[in-house]
């Protein structure tokens, strides 16, 4: 009888649970490869506005040592990206070299705010640009809000979700990734 179960586990509730995962509407999307994140895109996402809306500075790159890739707008796309993740990295003085997770962008906030309704059932708070869902290593934002200070906001909550064993409270992640947004708006500033 165990075996029945377990095969029973195996053929129904394992493949369930993946269906979920991949149910973001992103199966098809184009997608950029990068070393820490990959960038996906659903199409009418122009990817030089989201290049430009970056504005990854030259200290930025002094800061991390990397320089942005321009041999073409999804390598300096992927590039920008991967100096995002480092300042981020470094503000908050958390090092996770393996992680590797996404970054999922919608066309506009209002497919934004239906994915997040979908999942939760209800809205985006009210300071909702973007969202992290570490069961799925994953960053989803719209087109409109992909900037600098906000992916590197969620790029704090991916990092915290995988250096702490014992994960802090919302409360203190929320002021930890608020500190990595502040830092990079004070740098851009400059």
């Amino acid at each position: 009888m165990n075996k029945v179960w377990s095969f029973l586990l195996m053929m129904v509730v394992i493949p369930a649970v993946y269906v979920q995962a991949a149910d973001d509407g992103f199966g098809d999307a184009k997608r950029i490869e990068g070393e820490h994140f990959t960038i996906e895109y659903k199409n009418g996402v122009d990817l030089n506005a989201l290049d430009q809306k970056l504005k990854i500075s030259d200290t930025d790159q002094q800061l991390t040592n990397l320089k942005i890739d321009d041999s073409s707008t999804e390598k300096e796309l992927a590039s920008k990206i991967e100096i995002l993740f480092n300042r981020a990295s470094d503000v908050l003085d958390m090092h996770v070299y393996s992680l590797k997770g996404h970054i999922k962008v919608f066309v506009d906030f209002e497919q934004l705010e239906k994915f997040y309704h979908h999942l939760f059932k209800g809205g985006l708070p009210c300071t909702g640009f973007s969202f992290y869902l570490p069961e799925y290593d994953s960053i989803y934002i719209s087109a409109f809000y992909f900037r600098r200070e906000i992916l590197g906001h969620e790029m704090g909550h991916a990092i915290m979700s995988r250096y702490f064993v014992v994960q802090p409270s919302i409360k203190i992640q929320e002021v930890l990734a608020g500190y990595v947004e502040y830092q990079l708006r004070k740098s851009k500033q400059q």
